[in-house]
Order: C-alpha cells, then structure tokens, then sequence
C-alpha cells in the first residue's frame, strides 16, 4: 500500500490518468464520452451515419421508392460497395483531419466501423487491396489513408493486404470534378502490379471517401481475373440534391472496358 502511495505522489494525476482512464473523446467532434463509445450525443443527434434509403450498388442515398442510382444503371466493375458514414458535418471534418492533418489515432475506430457494416452486410473476401496513393502523396503527406484503414481491416479479419495496385501518374484532385470528368482523370493513371495476385480471388478494395464511385470503378476493373470485386469506404458522399451529372450508360462502359482493354 505505501509502495502505491509513493508512486501516486511522485507521479500525481499522470498515474491516475493511465490507471483509471476518463479522457474518452468523441472521434469526431472531441468532446468527452460519458459512456463507451464512438461518438457523443450531440454528433448522434447529427446525420452521420449512411443509412435510410440507399442504392443497392454503389451504397449512396436514393429517392424513395428507388432502389438503384443513376451511375450504377451503367455498368459497374464491381458488385457491391458499402460505406459507414455520411460525409457531411463533423464526420467530414475528422475525415479531412485523418487524411490531411496525420491524425493516425482515427484508423482504428474509422477501421472498426467499417468492419461492423462489412459483418453485419454478409460481405466475405479473400484478399484486400488498398486504393493507391501517388508517391508524391505519400512523400507529401507521410501515409497513404486507405492503405492505414486496410492493414487494419487486414488484422481484423484475418485477411492478406496487397499492394496489387499502383498509381503511375500524378493527377489533380477529384473533388470538384462530376462523374465523367473523374473517371477521365483516372483512366490509365492507375495499373495492376500482379495479375497472378489476385487471380481467383474474391477482392475487397478499400479507400476512405466514396463519392461518385469512380475511383472504386477504375480499380475494380482492373480486377480482372479476380472472382469477385466488393469494395468499401468509410464514408459516403451522397449525390441527392447535388449538381452532379450523370454519365450515360454507354460512355461508361466505353471507359471500362478500355481500362479492362489495356490490360
């Protein structure tokens, strides 16, 4: 007893803090957490979670009544893309600070989220693979943020992570761009390192932000020889109400099958 008393005096409330935790904070906003958890009750009372009416496909938000969105009436090299959060808010804001302000201690939660919607929507793989990052990204920002949430899904689920993707080419952010215009700016920037490591396989690929889905479409076809593609995110940006355009069906399968053509 006089050996704890010592040490609590030398190290004062340092050692309480590491004894008996109660600087839980809510991953999105900061504020302290009165129980377990990921997120407090004011960032519940938000719209943070993807939910309510969703496409089948790509996971983003539909009218009611709709079960498929536009870009996903055109052909998709994938079979199902799921995503936890919405990306609005403050769920936007901790996403930003994780891809662009190194806040690394968001993967294991952001990572954990996924894989609860990957169980609870029966999604099996064999293999992951992480969207790829250019070097000067990586140099840039020190880390490639899919690539941080996929080891972890890798620990997770018991699950090989490869690097079977690389992006050769350096190109201007999406953000501002619509569909057509993404799916331009990906096209021959992104190549397959291995055939042979994903021949068979039933792929996972994983980044942080889905928005259109091009990105997920330009790697998911270049899966090929793979036998299943499922894809995930941690959040999604929804189209309703946007002034997105829509590609039609026939210029995006000509996109895809000239990525699948160069292979």
């Amino acid at each position: 007893m006089n050996k704890i008393f010592v040490f609590l005096k030398k190290f004062g409330n340092g050692a309480l803090d590491v004894m008996f935790p109660d600087n839980f904070k809510c991953i999105l906003c900061g504020r302290d957490l009165a129980e377990d958890g990921y997120f407090c009750k004011d960032c519940l009372r938000e719209d943070i979670f993807n939910d309510s009416n969703r496409c089948v496909i790509c996971d983003t938000r539909v009218p009611k009544g709709n079960i498929i969105c536009n870009h996903c009436k055109s052909k998709r090299s994938f079979k199902r893309c799921v995503c936890p959060l919405n990306m609005e808010g403050n769920v936007k804001r901790a996403i930003l600070k994780f891809k662009d302000d190194n806040a690394r201690y968001l993967v294991a939660p952001f990572a954990n989220l996924v894989a609860e919607r990957l169980k609870k929507d029966g999604i099996n793989f064999d293999v992951i693979v992480p969207v790829p990052s250019h070097k000067k990204s990586v140099k840039k920002r020190g880390y490639n943020p899919p690539e941080l949430i996929a080891v972890r899904l890798g620990e997770i689920f018991n699950k090989p992570v490869l690097q079977a993707l690389e992006k050769t080419v350096y190109t201007k952010k999406q953000k501002k761009l619509d569909y057509e215009k993404r799916q331009a700016n990906l096209f021959d920037t992104i190549t397959l390192v291995n055939k042979d490591m994903i021949k068979d396989k039933v792929v996972l690929i994983v980044d942080d932000v889905v928005t259109t889905g091009a990105t997920m479409n330009t790697c998911a076809a270049l899966m090929r020889g793979s036998k299943e593609v499922f894809c995930c995110g941690i959040a999604r940006r929804n189209l309703i109400g946007s002034d997105e355009r829509f590609v039609g069906e026939q210029k995006t399968a000509e996109i895809v099958d000239n990525v699948q053509n160069k292979m």
